[in-house]
Protein backbone atom coordinates (compact mmCIF):
# COMPACT_ATOMS: atom_id res chain seq x y z
CA UNK A 1 0.00 0.00 0.00
CA UNK A 2 1.53 3.18 -0.87
CA UNK A 3 2.49 5.81 2.22
CA UNK A 4 1.67 8.96 2.49
CA UNK A 5 3.64 11.36 4.26
CA UNK A 6 1.21 14.27 4.16
CA UNK A 7 0.27 14.90 8.07
CA UNK A 8 -2.94 14.69 9.97
CA UNK A 9 -4.38 18.01 10.08
CA UNK A 10 -5.02 17.33 14.02
CA UNK A 11 -1.64 18.00 15.39
CA UNK A 12 0.14 14.33 16.43
CA UNK A 13 1.92 15.44 19.61
CA UNK A 14 4.49 13.13 21.46
CA UNK A 15 3.19 13.13 24.72
CA UNK A 16 3.80 10.75 27.73
CA UNK A 17 5.71 7.16 27.23
CA UNK A 18 3.79 4.56 25.51
CA UNK A 19 1.88 1.81 28.16
CA UNK A 20 4.18 -0.93 28.84
CA UNK A 21 2.12 -3.44 26.73
CA UNK A 22 0.46 -2.62 23.28
CA UNK A 23 -1.21 -4.96 21.06
CA UNK A 24 1.14 -5.44 18.13
CA UNK A 25 -1.90 -5.01 15.49
CA UNK A 26 -5.17 -3.12 15.59
CA UNK A 27 -7.74 -2.90 13.54
CA UNK A 28 -10.81 0.07 14.34
CA UNK A 29 -14.20 -0.37 12.17
CA UNK A 30 -15.79 2.77 12.25
CA UNK A 31 -17.99 5.06 9.99
CA UNK A 32 -16.12 8.71 11.07
CA UNK A 33 -12.74 9.12 10.90
CA UNK A 34 -10.10 11.94 9.39
CA UNK A 35 -10.65 14.46 7.87
CA UNK A 36 -14.15 14.63 9.63
CA UNK A 37 -13.61 17.44 11.68
CA UNK A 38 -16.72 16.63 14.25
CA UNK A 39 -18.69 14.19 15.59
CA UNK A 40 -16.69 10.97 16.81
CA UNK A 41 -13.94 11.14 13.67
CA UNK A 42 -11.64 13.54 15.60
CA UNK A 43 -11.36 10.92 18.88
CA UNK A 44 -11.06 8.31 17.16
CA UNK A 45 -7.96 10.02 14.54
CA UNK A 46 -6.00 10.68 17.92
CA UNK A 47 -7.07 7.10 19.44
CA UNK A 48 -5.53 5.50 15.69
CA UNK A 49 -2.62 7.76 15.54
CA UNK A 50 -1.75 7.35 18.82
CA UNK A 51 -1.46 3.45 18.41
CA UNK A 52 0.59 4.02 15.65
CA UNK A 53 2.61 6.68 17.33
CA UNK A 54 3.53 3.73 20.08
CA UNK A 55 4.34 1.37 17.70
CA UNK A 56 1.30 -0.56 17.13
CA UNK A 57 0.41 -1.81 13.47
CA UNK A 58 -2.58 0.17 13.06
CA UNK A 59 -5.51 -0.06 10.37
CA UNK A 60 -8.98 1.63 9.90
CA UNK A 61 -11.37 1.07 8.00
CA UNK A 62 -14.27 3.88 7.20
CA UNK A 63 -16.08 5.69 4.56
CA UNK A 64 -15.08 7.98 2.41
CA UNK A 65 -15.31 11.16 4.38
CA UNK A 66 -18.94 12.98 4.08
CA UNK A 67 -19.31 14.20 7.82
CA UNK A 68 -21.16 16.68 8.96
CA UNK A 69 -21.93 18.18 5.39
CA UNK A 70 -23.90 15.27 4.42
CA UNK A 71 -21.83 15.00 0.85
CA UNK A 72 -18.76 13.20 0.23
CA UNK A 73 -15.50 15.65 0.63
CA UNK A 74 -14.07 17.11 -2.65
CA UNK A 75 -11.02 14.15 -4.20
CA UNK A 76 -12.95 11.44 -2.27
CA UNK A 77 -16.17 10.64 -4.82
CA UNK A 78 -13.44 8.78 -7.39
CA UNK A 79 -12.28 6.39 -4.93
CA UNK A 80 -8.47 7.55 -5.72
CA UNK A 81 -8.12 8.06 -1.61
CA UNK A 82 -9.14 4.77 -0.57
CA UNK A 83 -6.22 3.20 0.00
CA UNK A 84 -3.50 6.05 2.24
CA UNK A 85 -0.96 5.45 4.97
CA UNK A 86 -1.13 8.76 6.81
CA UNK A 87 0.93 9.38 10.33
CA UNK A 88 1.25 5.31 10.27
CA UNK A 89 -2.08 4.65 10.33
CA UNK A 90 -3.45 2.46 7.40
CA UNK A 91 -6.77 3.81 6.41
CA UNK A 92 -9.07 1.99 3.96
CA UNK A 93 -12.23 3.61 2.61
CA UNK A 94 -15.04 2.05 1.20
CA UNK A 95 -18.35 3.69 -0.83
CA UNK A 96 -21.20 5.09 1.16
CA UNK A 97 -23.88 7.04 0.47
CA UNK A 98 -24.34 10.39 2.72
CA UNK A 99 -27.78 10.31 4.91
CA UNK A 100 -29.48 13.81 2.97
CA UNK A 101 -32.12 14.99 5.58
CA UNK A 102 -31.10 12.54 7.95
CA UNK A 103 -34.26 10.58 8.48
CA UNK A 104 -34.30 6.87 9.33
CA UNK A 105 -34.69 5.61 5.68
CA UNK A 106 -31.41 7.47 4.75
CA UNK A 107 -29.58 6.43 8.06
CA UNK A 108 -30.47 2.99 7.09
CA UNK A 109 -29.19 2.89 3.59
CA UNK A 110 -25.88 4.98 4.75
CA UNK A 111 -25.42 2.89 7.01
CA UNK A 112 -26.03 -0.48 4.93
CA UNK A 113 -24.48 0.59 2.02
CA UNK A 114 -21.48 0.78 4.01
CA UNK A 115 -21.07 -1.68 6.32
CA UNK A 116 -22.00 -4.36 3.09
CA UNK A 117 -18.83 -2.47 1.64
CA UNK A 118 -17.29 -3.91 5.12
CA UNK A 119 -18.06 -7.24 4.12
CA UNK A 120 -16.84 -7.50 1.34
CA UNK A 121 -13.89 -6.41 2.14
CA UNK A 122 -13.01 -9.06 4.31
CA UNK A 123 -14.05 -11.58 2.03
CA UNK A 124 -12.08 -10.48 -0.57
CA UNK A 125 -9.28 -10.10 1.66
CA UNK A 126 -8.50 -6.47 1.62
CA UNK A 127 -8.41 -6.30 5.42
CA UNK A 128 -7.50 -9.35 6.91
CA UNK A 129 -8.32 -10.56 10.67
CA UNK A 130 -7.17 -8.99 13.77
CA UNK A 131 -6.12 -10.25 17.44
CA UNK A 132 -7.07 -6.62 18.42
CA UNK A 133 -10.71 -4.87 17.44
CA UNK A 134 -12.25 -2.23 17.84
CA UNK A 135 -15.61 -1.30 16.59
CA UNK A 136 -17.21 2.36 17.29
CA UNK A 137 -21.08 2.69 17.51
CA UNK A 138 -22.80 5.56 16.42
CA UNK A 139 -23.72 2.74 14.17
CA UNK A 140 -24.24 -0.18 15.58
CA UNK A 141 -23.56 -2.36 12.51
CA UNK A 142 -20.17 -1.12 12.33
CA UNK A 143 -19.87 -3.60 16.00
CA UNK A 144 -21.93 -6.21 14.34
CA UNK A 145 -19.73 -6.75 11.46
CA UNK A 146 -16.21 -6.05 13.18
CA UNK A 147 -17.13 -9.37 14.79
CA UNK A 148 -15.83 -11.33 11.39
CA UNK A 149 -12.28 -9.25 11.70
CA UNK A 150 -11.83 -10.61 15.00
CA UNK A 151 -9.12 -13.67 14.72
CA UNK A 152 -9.65 -16.61 16.31
CA UNK A 153 -8.64 -16.49 20.11
CA UNK A 154 -8.58 -12.39 19.73
CA UNK A 155 -10.60 -9.94 21.47
CA UNK A 156 -12.98 -7.29 19.76
CA UNK A 157 -14.00 -4.09 22.15
CA UNK A 158 -17.27 -1.97 20.78
CA UNK A 159 -17.12 1.27 21.52
CA UNK A 160 -19.96 3.32 21.95
CA UNK A 161 -20.38 6.91 21.80
CA UNK A 162 -23.90 7.05 20.58
CA UNK A 163 -26.74 4.45 21.56
CA UNK A 164 -28.71 4.28 18.11
CA UNK A 165 -31.98 3.16 19.79
CA UNK A 166 -32.31 5.73 22.48
CA UNK A 167 -31.33 8.82 20.54
CA UNK A 168 -33.77 7.70 17.66
CA UNK A 169 -36.54 7.29 20.12
CA UNK A 170 -36.13 10.92 21.71
CA UNK A 171 -35.31 12.76 18.33
CA UNK A 172 -38.32 11.03 16.70
CA UNK A 173 -36.76 8.85 13.56
CA UNK A 174 -38.97 5.53 13.25
CA UNK A 175 -42.01 4.13 14.68
CA UNK A 176 -42.58 1.80 17.78
CA UNK A 177 -40.96 -1.65 15.04
CA UNK A 178 -38.47 0.06 13.81
CA UNK A 179 -37.20 1.06 17.57
CA UNK A 180 -37.91 -2.33 18.72
CA UNK A 181 -35.51 -4.21 15.87
CA UNK A 182 -32.94 -1.44 16.34
CA UNK A 183 -32.62 -2.80 20.18
CA UNK A 184 -32.64 -6.29 19.13
CA UNK A 185 -29.46 -5.61 17.04
CA UNK A 186 -27.61 -3.38 19.43
CA UNK A 187 -28.50 -5.93 22.19
CA UNK A 188 -27.25 -8.79 20.44
CA UNK A 189 -24.14 -7.16 18.81
CA UNK A 190 -22.61 -6.00 21.88
CA UNK A 191 -23.38 -8.82 23.57
CA UNK A 192 -20.88 -10.51 20.74
CA UNK A 193 -18.32 -8.35 21.80
CA UNK A 194 -15.64 -9.04 24.14
CA UNK A 195 -16.02 -5.73 26.23
CA UNK A 196 -17.91 -2.34 25.85
CA UNK A 197 -16.43 1.16 26.17
CA UNK A 198 -18.65 3.51 26.84
CA UNK A 199 -18.51 7.91 27.77
CA UNK A 200 -20.24 7.67 31.06
CA UNK A 201 -21.93 5.44 34.05
CA UNK A 202 -25.73 7.19 32.70
CA UNK A 203 -24.85 5.20 29.17
CA UNK A 204 -23.67 2.10 31.02
CA UNK A 205 -26.82 2.33 33.02
CA UNK A 206 -28.83 2.24 29.54
CA UNK A 207 -27.38 0.06 28.02
CA UNK A 208 -27.72 -2.39 31.22
CA UNK A 209 -31.40 -1.87 31.44
CA UNK A 210 -31.20 -2.43 27.04
CA UNK A 211 -29.96 -6.54 28.08
CA UNK A 212 -26.18 -6.03 27.38
CA UNK A 213 -24.62 -8.56 29.56
CA UNK A 214 -21.09 -8.08 28.57
CA UNK A 215 -18.27 -6.22 30.42
CA UNK A 216 -18.73 -1.84 30.67
CA UNK A 217 -16.03 0.44 31.02
CA UNK A 218 -16.69 4.23 31.64
CA UNK A 219 -13.66 5.91 29.37
CA UNK A 220 -14.47 9.39 29.13
CA UNK A 221 -13.82 11.23 25.80
CA UNK A 222 -10.56 11.77 25.59
CA UNK A 223 -7.98 14.92 23.77
CA UNK A 224 -4.81 15.39 22.64
CA UNK A 225 -3.76 18.21 25.29
CA UNK A 226 -0.81 18.68 23.89
CA UNK A 227 -1.83 20.23 21.30
CA UNK A 228 -5.59 21.24 22.47
CA UNK A 229 -4.07 23.84 25.25
CA UNK A 230 -4.79 26.95 26.99
CA UNK A 231 -4.37 29.59 24.78
CA UNK A 232 -4.62 33.50 25.18
CA UNK A 233 -7.81 35.67 23.48
CA UNK A 234 -7.32 37.06 20.24
CA UNK A 235 -6.62 40.95 21.26
CA UNK A 236 -9.47 43.14 20.03
CA UNK A 237 -12.34 41.12 19.61
CA UNK A 238 -15.42 41.44 21.40
CA UNK A 239 -16.73 39.35 23.90
CA UNK A 240 -17.40 36.04 22.24
CA UNK A 241 -20.04 33.44 23.32
CA UNK A 242 -18.83 30.31 20.61
CA UNK A 243 -20.39 27.05 19.15
CA UNK A 244 -18.01 24.82 17.14
CA UNK A 245 -19.23 22.00 15.78
CA UNK A 246 -22.09 19.92 13.71
CA UNK A 247 -25.62 21.79 12.69
CA UNK A 248 -27.89 18.90 13.59
CA UNK A 249 -31.04 18.10 15.19
CA UNK A 250 -29.60 16.56 18.49
CA UNK A 251 -27.62 19.42 19.20
CA UNK A 252 -30.77 21.63 20.03
CA UNK A 253 -29.04 24.54 18.18
CA UNK A 254 -33.24 26.82 18.21
CA UNK A 255 -32.15 27.44 21.49
CA UNK A 256 -29.12 29.03 20.59
CA UNK A 257 -30.81 31.27 18.93
CA UNK A 258 -32.98 32.00 21.10
CA UNK A 259 -30.30 32.35 24.07
CA UNK A 260 -28.48 34.82 21.22
CA UNK A 261 -31.73 37.27 21.29
CA UNK A 262 -31.99 37.24 25.68
CA UNK A 263 -28.30 37.83 25.59
CA UNK A 264 -28.36 40.90 23.52
CA UNK A 265 -30.71 42.49 26.28
CA UNK A 266 -27.76 41.33 28.68
CA UNK A 267 -24.79 41.79 26.59
CA UNK A 268 -25.36 44.23 23.36
CA UNK A 269 -21.99 44.15 23.39
CA UNK A 270 -20.96 40.38 22.90
CA UNK A 271 -21.36 38.22 19.73
CA UNK A 272 -22.22 34.54 19.48
CA UNK A 273 -20.16 32.87 17.12
CA UNK A 274 -21.59 29.38 15.67
CA UNK A 275 -18.57 27.21 13.99
CA UNK A 276 -20.05 24.00 12.09
CA UNK A 277 -21.65 22.94 9.10
CA UNK A 278 -24.73 20.24 9.08
CA UNK A 279 -28.29 19.25 7.43
CA UNK A 280 -29.24 22.37 9.45
CA UNK A 281 -27.07 25.19 8.27
CA UNK A 282 -29.28 26.98 5.92
CA UNK A 283 -32.58 26.43 8.05
CA UNK A 284 -30.70 27.93 11.34
CA UNK A 285 -29.17 30.91 9.23
CA UNK A 286 -32.73 31.51 7.79
CA UNK A 287 -33.93 31.02 11.40
CA UNK A 288 -31.18 33.91 12.19
CA UNK A 289 -32.67 36.28 9.41
CA UNK A 290 -35.74 36.08 10.53
CA UNK A 291 -35.77 36.80 13.92
CA UNK A 292 -33.31 39.83 13.15
CA UNK A 293 -30.60 38.96 15.80
CA UNK A 294 -27.82 41.60 15.20
CA UNK A 295 -25.55 39.69 17.87
CA UNK A 296 -25.52 36.28 15.89
CA UNK A 297 -22.31 35.58 13.22
CA UNK A 298 -21.89 31.94 11.05
CA UNK A 299 -18.71 30.97 10.17
CA UNK A 300 -17.23 27.26 9.05
CA UNK A 301 -15.34 24.77 11.09
CA UNK A 302 -11.66 25.94 11.64
CA UNK A 303 -9.13 23.54 10.43
CA UNK A 304 -7.64 21.00 12.78
CA UNK A 305 -4.47 22.61 12.97
CA UNK A 306 -5.65 25.65 14.37
CA UNK A 307 -8.19 24.00 16.99
CA UNK A 308 -6.40 25.15 19.51
CA UNK A 309 -6.55 28.79 18.39
CA UNK A 310 -10.08 28.70 17.10
CA UNK A 311 -10.91 27.34 20.55
CA UNK A 312 -9.19 30.21 22.09
CA UNK A 313 -11.69 32.72 20.43
CA UNK A 314 -14.98 32.11 22.94
CA UNK A 315 -14.81 33.65 26.20
CA UNK A 316 -17.61 31.53 27.00
CA UNK A 317 -18.35 28.38 25.00
CA UNK A 318 -21.74 26.42 24.24
CA UNK A 319 -22.77 22.54 24.51
CA UNK A 320 -26.14 22.55 23.80
CA UNK A 321 -28.21 19.09 23.88
CA UNK A 322 -31.83 17.99 23.18
CA UNK A 323 -32.96 16.83 26.76
CA UNK A 324 -34.19 13.25 25.00
CA UNK A 325 -30.78 12.59 23.85
CA UNK A 326 -28.88 13.76 27.04
CA UNK A 327 -28.36 10.06 28.86
CA UNK A 328 -28.01 8.39 24.84
CA UNK A 329 -24.84 10.60 24.55
CA UNK A 330 -21.97 12.37 25.59
CA UNK A 331 -20.47 15.38 23.50
CA UNK A 332 -16.80 14.88 22.94
CA UNK A 333 -16.66 18.43 22.58
CA UNK A 334 -17.18 19.56 26.11
CA UNK A 335 -13.67 18.04 26.79
CA UNK A 336 -12.08 19.58 23.78
CA UNK A 337 -13.37 22.63 25.88
CA UNK A 338 -11.86 21.79 28.73
CA UNK A 339 -8.54 20.85 27.38
CA UNK A 340 -8.41 24.49 25.66
CA UNK A 341 -9.00 26.04 29.39
CA UNK A 342 -12.53 27.30 28.42
CA UNK A 343 -15.85 27.60 30.61
CA UNK A 344 -18.92 26.42 28.71
CA UNK A 345 -22.48 26.63 29.66
CA UNK A 346 -24.46 23.26 28.74
CA UNK A 347 -28.01 21.97 28.92
CA UNK A 348 -28.68 19.18 30.83
CA UNK A 349 -30.69 17.19 33.12
CA UNK A 350 -30.41 16.36 36.54
CA UNK A 351 -28.48 12.90 36.33
CA UNK A 352 -27.10 13.37 33.33
CA UNK A 353 -23.60 12.39 31.86
CA UNK A 354 -22.73 16.41 31.74
CA UNK A 355 -24.84 16.78 35.44
CA UNK A 356 -22.57 14.72 36.87
CA UNK A 357 -19.56 15.68 35.02
CA UNK A 358 -20.50 19.37 36.50
CA UNK A 359 -21.26 18.07 39.83
CA UNK A 360 -17.77 16.32 40.15
CA UNK A 361 -14.86 19.14 38.17
CA UNK A 362 -16.66 22.61 38.88
CA UNK A 363 -15.57 23.40 35.68
CA UNK A 364 -19.45 24.91 33.43
CA UNK A 365 -22.19 26.19 34.28
CA UNK A 366 -25.43 23.90 33.49
CA UNK A 367 -28.99 25.06 32.40
CA UNK A 368 -32.37 23.18 31.71
CA UNK A 369 -32.77 22.64 28.39
CA UNK A 370 -35.17 24.66 26.31
CA UNK A 371 -34.40 27.64 29.32
CA UNK A 372 -32.51 29.99 26.56
CA UNK A 373 -33.16 33.16 28.89
CA UNK A 374 -31.73 30.70 32.04
CA UNK A 375 -28.77 29.97 29.22
CA UNK A 376 -28.59 33.29 28.66
CA UNK A 377 -28.35 34.92 32.28
CA UNK A 378 -25.21 31.74 32.72
CA UNK A 379 -23.25 33.19 29.73
CA UNK A 380 -23.71 37.23 30.67
CA UNK A 381 -22.72 35.86 34.27
CA UNK A 382 -19.55 34.28 33.23
CA UNK A 383 -18.90 37.25 30.74
CA UNK A 384 -18.93 39.53 33.82
CA UNK A 385 -16.83 37.48 35.80
CA UNK A 386 -13.74 36.59 34.08
CA UNK A 387 -11.75 35.41 37.29
CA UNK A 388 -14.48 32.72 37.76
CA UNK A 389 -14.31 31.95 34.05
CA UNK A 390 -10.46 32.09 34.13
CA UNK A 391 -10.55 29.58 37.52
CA UNK A 392 -12.96 27.37 35.99
CA UNK A 393 -10.81 27.14 32.88
CA UNK A 394 -7.69 26.17 35.04
CA UNK A 395 -10.25 23.42 37.08
CA UNK A 396 -11.52 22.18 33.66
CA UNK A 397 -7.59 21.70 32.23
CA UNK A 398 -6.70 20.04 35.76
CA UNK A 399 -9.17 17.20 35.03
CA UNK A 400 -8.27 16.85 31.28
CA UNK A 401 -4.77 15.79 32.42
CA UNK A 402 -5.57 13.54 35.14
CA UNK A 403 -8.30 11.75 33.37
CA UNK A 404 -9.21 12.19 29.98
CA UNK A 405 -5.52 12.54 28.22
CA UNK A 406 -4.03 11.42 25.59
CA UNK A 407 -1.61 8.94 27.45
CA UNK A 408 -4.10 7.91 30.04
CA UNK A 409 -6.75 6.84 27.62
CA UNK A 410 -3.85 4.37 25.42
CA UNK A 411 -3.10 2.73 28.16
CA UNK A 412 -6.65 1.76 29.49
CA UNK A 413 -7.75 0.63 25.70
CA UNK A 414 -4.56 -1.70 25.06
CA UNK A 415 -5.32 -3.28 28.64
CA UNK A 416 -8.64 -3.91 27.33
CA UNK A 417 -7.50 -5.23 24.15
CA UNK A 418 -4.74 -7.49 25.84
CA UNK A 419 -7.43 -9.00 27.92
CA UNK A 420 -6.35 -7.27 31.23
CA UNK A 421 -9.06 -7.02 33.53
CA UNK A 422 -7.28 -3.66 35.70
CA UNK A 423 -8.54 -1.52 32.97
Amino acid sequence: MPDDSTPLRTPVSEGPAAPAALPPSVLLVAMSYWPEPAGSAPMMTDLATAFAAAGTDMTVLTARPNYPGQAIYDGYADGAEDRRTVNGVRIERLLTIPPKGGGMKARLIHEGVLHAGFLAARARGRVARHKAVLSLCPSIFSVAVADRFRAPGGRHIAIVHDIQSGLAGALGMGGGAALKAIQAVERTALNRADGIVVLSEAMADVLRDLGVRRPITVIPPHVDADAVRPLPRPEGQPPTVLYSGAFARKQGLDQVLEMARHLHALRPDARVLLRGQGGLEEELKAQAKAMALPNVEFAPLIPSDRLAEGLAEGDVHLVPQRPEGAAFAMPGKAVTILSAGRPFVCTCLPGSALDRLGTEIDAFLRTPPDAPEAMAQAVADLLNDPSRSAAMGRRGRAWVEGNASRSAVLARYAALLLGDDAA
